[in-house]
């Protein structure tokens, strides 16, 4: 092979890479963006359930400090 040729190759090979290369940073570019965009909207929906969660967890307590909640369970208890 004479220097020629190498340099051809080589030409070819910087054509190859650079028409294939930012395609595939452009891929990759736009597949963060998709996760970066999913990550988003998993963030809101355990933020909503967190929150929903709370609000069950404030009724719970609410009818465990209720008085009549504990004049029942001691008259299950009584009944057992």
């Amino acid at each position: 092979m004479d220097f020629s040729e190498i340099s051809n190759i080589v030409i070819v090979a910087i054509i190859f890479f650079a028409i294939f290369g930012a395609d595939f940073f452009k891929y990759r570019l736009r597949m963060k963006q998709l996760e970066a965009k999913i990550d988003s909207s998993d963030k809101i929906k355990l933020i909503d359930e967190v929150e929903s969660v709370k609000h069950r967890l404030v009724v719970l307590e609410k009818i465990i400090t209720d008085k009549g909640y504990e004049v029942s369970e001691e008259i299950n208890n009584l009944k057992s």
